[in-house]
């Protein structure tokens, strides 16, 4: 197959200059970008694949717009340059540059970058090759490429970023070869790495001891080590808790230091998903993205997270089809998630769902647009707080899914706001709130359900302690475990 000479210049392009242009990737005011602790994993796989170990070399990053995939892309490019990597075995480009270019795909663009820079195809490459792809989405057949190029080589190691909507093109084939890691907005260690360069180790499995097993000696330690980092760290002062709460998910916002910009930024997330992946997919109407707005305004300003479908379509005079699928896709897409009751399979499919977004700054950044006045009092800072710590512990059980760990509400009277299961144990109930948080719930809860301790989420405790059978945790230590 000839190639025209606008796709060879393209590629030209991106040999020749993204080395050059590495630093500004990688540096802002003199000072390199942080690697998130997703980038350790990448290294560990490239090392095996420099090693002739080519098992891991087909991987996916979703994530939400601002997270840090891109630059997750430069670190991989900037760590192979210094390992003796020739940067003609290294092509980073974007699908959505690909897509102003012409209608290429990323099956021509491999098979024109092997072809005129190494003259080989596919199947004959003797050499290890780096692809390097950035804004997959915009290719619909990102996962058949992959699939095409793993199995015909194992000389070509991939990465492929993009937003979420990866995650609703991936196919059964694709899905068996891949690794896929989703790149989720910043928890508050991440936060405080990325801005401070605060860095402590932390056992792997502290949070699982510390949820499941009522034992704070890691969780403890841990604290500790972060209060006295943090202590000195001159540019750190209380307030970025409520930065990080309201705008600290997401890392591209570091260096945006008006709040309505970070705000108009947070929107314009929402935007993309709405109207450009959504609408691709899923086909939906105009008419319908505006419904799809007014889903995410109402999940945005209700107080109590849980969503009847049925009233939500009254009140939208659409149909209970339509509501059931946009929240469907709205879920692919990781800009939300629910939360099922505790309970029999029979009682969970009576009881409505609570819904919560992918990061507590997105819900804030919705309520702002919309006009609650309310942002600045207790109760406000309280339900930002339950969908911070529900967005953490469904972070870290989806990302152990071999650990049969389960995250519910209790929609019992008098009820805590989460229930955690592990395997067949008896449920954990947790209690989440800003102020005076007293035990009579959670002493409830441990006695209705057989539970062997419960655990209290609140700024009413200044350290780790443990009560008879009551954890209290600061929402700060919690949030950065």
């Amino acid at each position: 197959m000839d190639y025209d000479n606008l796709l060879i210049e393209y590629i030209d392009g991106q040999l020749i200059n993204f080395p050059n242009q590495l630093n500004e990737k990688l540096y802002m005011n003199n000072t390199r970008f942080k690697e998130r602790n997703e980038f350790n994993q990448l290294k560990s796989y490239i090392d095996e694949f420099l090693n002739d170990d080519y098992f891991h070399r087909f991987i996916v990053l979703p994530g939400l717009r601002g997270v840090g995939k891109s630059t997750l892309l430069f670190q991989v490019y900037d760590y192979l340059f210094k390992n003796n990597v020739s940067v003609n075995q290294i092509l980073y480009f974007s699908c959505e540059e690909l897509n102003y270019i012409g209608n290429y795909s990323i099956k021509d663009v491999v098979d024109a970058f092997l072809k005129y820079y190494h003259e080989r195809e596919i199947m004959t490459l003797d050499k290890n090759i780096f692809l390097l792809i950035d804004e997959a989405q915009y290719d619909k057949n990102w996962a058949l490429a992959g699939k095409i190029i793993f199995d015909k080589t194992q000389k070509i190691f991939m990465i492929f970023t993009g937003s979420n909507a990866l995650n609703l093109e991936l196919n059964a084939d694709a899905a068996r070869r891949m690794i896929k890691y989703d790149i989720p907005p910043l928890n508050y260690s991440q936060y405080l790495k990325l801005k401070y360069n605060l860095n402590i180790n932390m056992p792997g499995n502290i949070l699982d001891k510390l949820l499941f097993d009522a034992d704070i000696k890691d969780a403890v330690r841990y604290e500790n080590e972060l209060k006295n980092k943090l202590i000195n760290i001159p540019e750190y002062n209380t307030n970025q808790w409520g930065l990080y709460i309201k705008y600290g998910g997401f890392p591209s916002l570091f260096h945006i230091n008006n709040t309505y910009e970070q705000q108009v930024y947070l929107m314009d997330v929402i935007s993309k998903i709405v109207h450009n992946d959504m609408a691709n997919i899923r086909n939906f109407t105009t008419e319908n993205q505006v419904n799809i707005q007014r889903v995410l305004t109402q999940l945005a300003l209700q107080r109590s997270n849980d969503l009847s479908q049925q009233k939500l379509s009254k009140r939208l005079q659409t149909s209970l089809s339509n509501i059931k699928n946009i929240l469907d896709t709205l879920e692919k897409t990781h800009l939300i998630f629910h939360v099922e009751a505790f309970g029999t399979a029979s009682k969970r499919s009576k009881k409505s769902w609570k819904y919560y977004f992918a990061s507590s700054s997105l819900k804030h950044a919705l309520t702002l647009t919309f006009g609650n006045n309310t942002t600045r009092n207790e109760e406000y800072e309280g339900v930002l707080l339950e969908n911070l710590i529900a967005t953490l512990l469904y972070n870290n059980f989806s990302n152990t899914p071999l650990q049969h760990k389960y995250l519910f509400y209790d929609s019992n009277k008098k009820n805590v706001d989460f229930l955690i299961q592990k395997d067949f144990q008896s449920p954990i109930p947790i209690e989440v709130g800003r102020g005076k948080k007293d035990r009579k719930q959670v002493s409830a809860a441990i006695k209705n359900y057989g539970s062997p301790h419960g655990i209290i989420i609140s700024n009413n405790t200044n350290k780790i302690i443990k009560e008879d059978n009551i954890i209290y945790i600061p929402y700060k230590t919690f949030s950065s475990l």
